[in-house]
């Protein structure tokens, strides 16, 4: 996968972030790939949440440069409902892309299967999702939830997963 061109901003910092010692305008911006950035933002450049910036290799007309990767505690409660709202907008976007990795998705170790990170499926449920798998690859959201009999969601079992992802909570990476 090549690097993000795009991304969304969640939070505008006129000031940075409180613990900066440069007060300067920043952003907190999420990419296509889900990498969650701090990016310094050029001279009086003002952006608004939910603004897609380029943050591509070419001039880019309101980012100066990418600062660092970060966790979404340094998010504002607006920021936070925004981070929730893009990851929920991405995922339904991208219903074929999750589908292919989770029909890819295989053991981590002898005792860990990559398809247990994913909230709401346990031991036994994970031996479900692998048994259907094994009948034919899960075509959509919906034929996996049919299939398994996964109540909550496959959709939103993965927007949690990659949450938890964004915070590194796991060392454990599946869609992030």
């Amino acid at each position: 996968m090549g690097k993000d061109e795009y991304a969304y901003v969640l939070e505008y910092l006129p000031f940075g972030l409180q613990d900066s010692k440069d007060r300067k305008a920043t952003a907190i911006v999420l990419t296509d790939s889900l990498g969650l950035l701090l990016v310094a933002l050029k001279k009086d450049v003002k952006v608004e949440p939910g603004m897609k910036v380029y943050i591509g290799e070419n001039k880019r007309d309101e980012v100066h440069h990418i600062i660092q990767r970060i966790t979404p505690d340094k998010l504002n409660g607006n920021g936070l409902q925004m981070l929730t709202d893009k990851v929920h907008e991405i995922v339904s976007q991208n219903e074929t892309n999750y589908m292919s990795i989770i029909n890819r998705l295989g053991p981590i170790n002898v005792r860990l299967h990559s398809l247990a990170l994913i909230p709401g499926a346990g031991k036994k449920m994970v031996q479900k999702i692998i048994e259907e798998r094994n009948k034919g690859e899960f075509k959509s959201y919906s034929d996996f939830d049919e299939r398994v009999g996964f109540t909550s969601g496959i959709a939103k079992s993965i927007e949690a997963r990659i949450e938890e992802e964004l915070e590194n909570k796991d060392k454990y990476k599946i869609f992030t």
